[in-house]
């Protein structure tokens, strides 16, 4: 026990200056910050005009598909051989076309998601670390890496305001599409 308490006191002694400052450590949702952050919002409006509008297209490119079938199913037995062959090559083509465009337009969209996310992100870490050195925080970790957390270190809803306050008007000096 002797060697035990001769151990403890050695390591308080050797311990450097500033682990005997008191740890100060928060957690952020960041996730959270993007939904409910005014940039946030404004991207996720913008992002949403973008998908209706890619949606609406291809929405017009398989009725315009669906139709040319229906047509074709019709008019068939009256077409003579090469004109029935011509007209089921452009509808594979064309059905082609559509799946081909939906795919690449789900690319594009999770292509520029991630651009407009990437831009609200590096806004936020530069206020979370702003924040953390101004508020002398030794930590602050991002929630979802965290398995527990009380609610009292908790500065996402600070990080939210900060961010509201800092960032460009929805709107103005965006990047993007």
């Amino acid at each position: 026990m002797k060697n035990k308490v001769a151990i403890f006191l050695l390591l308080l002694i050797a311990m450097p200056a500033w682990a005997q400052e008191k740890l100060k450590i928060g957690v952020v949702d960041i996730q959270r910050v993007i939904s409910e952050s005014q940039a946030g919002k404004a991207a996720k409006d913008k992002f949403q005009t973008q998908v209706k509008k890619i949606e609406a297209d291809l929405l017009r490119e398989k009725q315009t598909v669906e139709k040319m079938k229906s047509d074709f199913e019709k008019k068939s037995a009256l077409m003579n051989e090469e004109d029935r062959r011509n007209q089921e090559k452009e509808i594979q083509k064309r059905e082609r076309g559509y799946v081909l465009g939906m795919r690449d337009s789900e690319q594009e969209l999770r292509q520029r998601e991630g651009e407009m996310t990437s831009e609200i992100f590096k806004g936020i870490v530069k206020i979370v670390s702003e924040m953390g050195k101004g508020e002398k925080f030794s930590v602050i970790f991002e929630r979802s890496q965290v398995p527990y957390s009380d609610d009292a270190i908790d500065v996402t809803k600070k990080i939210i305001e900060l961010y509201n306050s800092r960032a460009p008007a929805p709107g103005k000096a965006t990047k993007g599409k």
